[in-house]
Protein backbone atom coordinates (compact mmCIF):
# COMPACT_ATOMS: atom_id res chain seq x y z
CA UNK A 1 0.00 0.00 0.00
CA UNK A 2 1.51 3.15 -1.15
CA UNK A 3 1.10 6.43 1.10
CA UNK A 4 -0.93 8.07 -1.73
CA UNK A 5 -4.18 5.37 -1.11
CA UNK A 6 -3.17 5.55 2.59
CA UNK A 7 -4.07 9.61 2.21
CA UNK A 8 -7.10 9.08 0.25
CA UNK A 9 -8.30 6.97 2.62
CA UNK A 10 -8.02 9.62 5.49
CA UNK A 11 -10.18 11.83 3.28
CA UNK A 12 -12.41 8.86 2.94
CA UNK A 13 -12.86 8.17 7.08
CA UNK A 14 -13.23 12.40 7.07
CA UNK A 15 -15.85 12.05 5.07
CA UNK A 16 -17.40 9.61 6.82
CA UNK A 17 -17.43 12.11 9.60
CA UNK A 18 -18.62 15.59 7.95
CA UNK A 19 -20.30 14.20 4.92
CA UNK A 20 -23.87 14.74 3.86
CA UNK A 21 -25.88 17.99 3.37
CA UNK A 22 -26.18 19.13 6.38
CA UNK A 23 -22.87 19.01 8.76
CA UNK A 24 -21.02 21.11 7.28
CA UNK A 25 -23.58 24.06 7.48
CA UNK A 26 -24.04 22.75 10.99
CA UNK A 27 -20.61 23.73 11.55
CA UNK A 28 -20.98 27.12 9.72
CA UNK A 29 -24.18 27.59 11.74
CA UNK A 30 -21.65 27.02 15.12
CA UNK A 31 -18.66 28.76 13.82
CA UNK A 32 -19.95 31.84 15.97
CA UNK A 33 -19.84 30.21 19.21
CA UNK A 34 -22.64 28.42 21.20
CA UNK A 35 -25.65 27.64 19.91
CA UNK A 36 -29.37 26.37 21.64
CA UNK A 37 -30.91 24.34 19.09
CA UNK A 38 -33.78 26.74 17.95
CA UNK A 39 -31.02 28.82 16.56
CA UNK A 40 -29.55 26.64 14.67
CA UNK A 41 -33.04 25.45 13.34
CA UNK A 42 -33.42 28.75 12.47
CA UNK A 43 -29.98 29.21 10.80
CA UNK A 44 -30.98 26.27 8.42
CA UNK A 45 -34.95 26.61 7.82
CA UNK A 46 -34.78 23.72 5.16
CA UNK A 47 -33.61 20.88 7.19
CA UNK A 48 -36.47 19.23 9.37
CA UNK A 49 -36.37 19.08 13.17
CA UNK A 50 -35.70 15.45 13.01
CA UNK A 51 -33.42 15.64 10.27
CA UNK A 52 -31.24 18.63 12.61
CA UNK A 53 -31.18 16.35 15.66
CA UNK A 54 -30.42 13.23 13.65
CA UNK A 55 -27.26 14.89 12.80
CA UNK A 56 -26.64 16.82 15.74
CA UNK A 57 -26.44 13.73 17.53
CA UNK A 58 -23.77 11.93 14.90
CA UNK A 59 -21.68 14.57 15.13
CA UNK A 60 -21.42 14.80 18.89
CA UNK A 61 -20.92 11.25 18.83
CA UNK A 62 -17.92 11.97 15.84
CA UNK A 63 -16.74 14.28 18.75
CA UNK A 64 -17.41 17.43 16.29
CA UNK A 65 -19.62 19.00 18.80
CA UNK A 66 -20.37 19.17 22.43
CA UNK A 67 -23.75 19.04 23.81
CA UNK A 68 -24.50 20.52 26.75
CA UNK A 69 -28.12 19.66 28.74
CA UNK A 70 -29.32 22.23 31.37
CA UNK A 71 -31.10 20.65 34.51
CA UNK A 72 -34.16 23.40 34.05
CA UNK A 73 -37.81 23.32 33.19
CA UNK A 74 -38.38 23.39 29.84
CA UNK A 75 -35.18 21.84 28.62
CA UNK A 76 -32.12 24.33 27.97
CA UNK A 77 -29.83 22.14 25.58
CA UNK A 78 -26.93 24.02 23.79
CA UNK A 79 -25.02 23.21 21.18
CA UNK A 80 -21.16 24.31 20.18
CA UNK A 81 -18.00 23.05 18.04
CA UNK A 82 -15.67 21.11 19.90
CA UNK A 83 -11.97 21.81 19.33
CA UNK A 84 -11.58 19.29 16.17
CA UNK A 85 -14.94 21.06 15.02
CA UNK A 86 -13.28 24.53 15.33
CA UNK A 87 -10.57 22.77 13.09
CA UNK A 88 -13.03 22.66 10.26
CA UNK A 89 -13.58 26.49 9.98
CA UNK A 90 -10.27 26.49 7.82
CA UNK A 91 -11.36 23.14 5.64
CA UNK A 92 -14.38 25.26 4.65
CA UNK A 93 -12.49 28.88 4.20
CA UNK A 94 -10.64 26.49 1.23
CA UNK A 95 -14.03 25.29 0.23
CA UNK A 96 -15.06 28.40 -0.03
CA UNK A 97 -12.42 29.45 -2.43
CA UNK A 98 -12.45 26.72 -4.73
CA UNK A 99 -16.53 27.97 -4.59
CA UNK A 100 -15.58 31.17 -6.03
CA UNK A 101 -12.90 29.67 -8.45
CA UNK A 102 -15.08 27.01 -9.83
CA UNK A 103 -18.81 28.21 -9.30
CA UNK A 104 -17.97 31.69 -10.94
CA UNK A 105 -17.74 29.78 -14.30
CA UNK A 106 -20.36 30.04 -16.89
CA UNK A 107 -20.41 26.71 -16.85
CA UNK A 108 -20.69 25.83 -13.46
CA UNK A 109 -22.60 28.81 -12.26
CA UNK A 110 -25.76 27.84 -14.61
CA UNK A 111 -29.02 26.26 -12.76
CA UNK A 112 -28.01 28.59 -9.37
CA UNK A 113 -30.30 30.14 -7.39
CA UNK A 114 -28.91 32.92 -7.34
CA UNK A 115 -25.59 34.80 -9.34
CA UNK A 116 -22.55 34.30 -7.56
CA UNK A 117 -20.90 37.77 -6.71
CA UNK A 118 -17.62 37.77 -6.07
CA UNK A 119 -16.29 40.70 -3.22
CA UNK A 120 -12.38 41.28 -3.96
CA UNK A 121 -12.25 42.34 -0.35
CA UNK A 122 -13.90 39.02 1.33
CA UNK A 123 -11.72 36.66 -1.83
CA UNK A 124 -8.38 38.69 -0.39
CA UNK A 125 -9.00 37.87 3.54
CA UNK A 126 -9.67 34.13 2.22
CA UNK A 127 -7.07 33.85 0.48
CA UNK A 128 -5.01 35.88 3.70
CA UNK A 129 -6.61 32.74 6.11
CA UNK A 130 -5.87 30.17 2.95
CA UNK A 131 -1.77 31.14 3.36
CA UNK A 132 -2.23 30.65 6.99
CA UNK A 133 -3.45 27.45 6.71
CA UNK A 134 -0.76 26.23 4.43
CA UNK A 135 1.93 27.93 6.74
CA UNK A 136 0.41 25.57 9.84
CA UNK A 137 0.05 22.79 7.72
CA UNK A 138 3.75 23.22 6.66
CA UNK A 139 5.09 23.74 10.12
CA UNK A 140 3.25 20.47 11.67
CA UNK A 141 4.70 18.43 8.45
CA UNK A 142 8.34 19.61 9.69
CA UNK A 143 7.54 19.14 13.20
CA UNK A 144 6.42 15.48 12.53
CA UNK A 145 9.19 14.76 9.48
CA UNK A 146 11.74 16.01 12.77
CA UNK A 147 10.06 13.65 15.35
CA UNK A 148 10.28 10.92 12.87
CA UNK A 149 14.26 10.78 12.59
Amino acid sequence: MTKNDDFWRWIEAALNVIGGKWKLLIVIALRDGTQRFSEISHKLPAISERMLVKQLREMEHDGIITRKVYPVVPAKVEYSLTQSGEKLIPVLKILGIWSIIYLGSDVAGKGLSEPVKVDPGKLRQLLEDLDGILQDADKKIKRQSNHNK
